[in-house]
C-alpha cells in the first residue's frame, strides 16, 4: 500500500502548560478506526482556500495514494518558537501508527528548556499571564466535557448530526467512502 503521512502544527488557543492536542484526518479506511479509537480522528469539514499540503494530499488521493495527516495545536502566543512538545506528540502518534520505536530521549531536555523559556516569557507580562490562565481554564473545561460519559442509552445528538452531515456531503460529492 502506498500512503503519505503528513505532520503539521496549527496555532490555536492552546496553553503551553497543558498536553498538546493532536487531531488527525485520513483517506485511508484501514487507519480511520485506529485514529477514532485514539480519539483524535476529525472528519474534514473545512471547505475553502487551502494550503499547499492540502493540494498535495488531494493530488495524491486522485492517484490512489492514501493519506493520514496529524495536526498538533501549538500556542498562538508562541508563534516564533520551535515547539518540542508538539513535535514529540506528533512523532509519538506517527510512531504508533507505523509501529516504529524511535529514540525519543532527546526530547526530554528540549521540552524542559522550552517550558522554562515559556514560563519566563509569560511571567514578564501580566496580560499574557492572564491570557494563559484563561486558556488553561478553557482547556480544562473542554477536557472534562470530552471525557463526560453520556447517561445510559442517551444519544449523542451532536455526533449523530455530524455523521449525518458527513454522509450527506459524501453522497453529494459522488457517494461512498474514499
Amino acid at each position: 500500500m502506498r500512503r503519505i503521512v503528513s505532520l503539521g502544527a496549527l496555532l490555536a488557543g492552546a496553553p503551553h502548560t497543558r498536553p498538546v492536542r493532536v487531531t488527525a484526518r485520513c483517506s485511508d479506511p484501514a487507519s480511520r478506526p485506529l485514529l477514532e479509537a485514539w480519539g483524535i480522528y476529525r472528519p474534514p469539514t473545512y471547505e475553502g482556500p487551502t494550503g499547499i499540503s492540502t493540494v498535495v494530499l488531494d493530488a495524491a488521493e486522485h492517484r490512489g495514494i492514501q493519506h493520514v495527516g496529524f495536526m498538533g495545536q501549538a500556542p498562538h502566543y508562541l508563534q516564533d518558537s520551535e515547539n518540542p512538545v508538539a513535535i514529540q506528540a506528533l512523532v509519538s502518534y506517527v510512531s504508533r501508527l507505523l509501529n516504529l520505536r524511535p529514540d525519543m530521549s532527546h526530547f526530554a531536555e528540549a521540552i524542559r528548556e522550552f517550558r522554562a523559556q515559556c514560563d519566563r516569557a509569560v511571567a514578564r507580562d501580566r496580560a499574557t499571564r492572564e491570557h494563559v490562565r484563561q486558556l488553561e481554564q478553557e482547556y480544562d473545561a473542554e477536557e472534562s466535557e470530552e471525557k463526560k460519559p453520556l447517561p445510559g442509552g442517551e444519544l449523542d445528538s451532536e455526533k449523530l448530526m455530524q455523521e449525518l452531515e458527513d454522509f450527506l456531503r459524501q453522497q453529494r460529492e459522488g457517494g461512498g467512502e474514499r
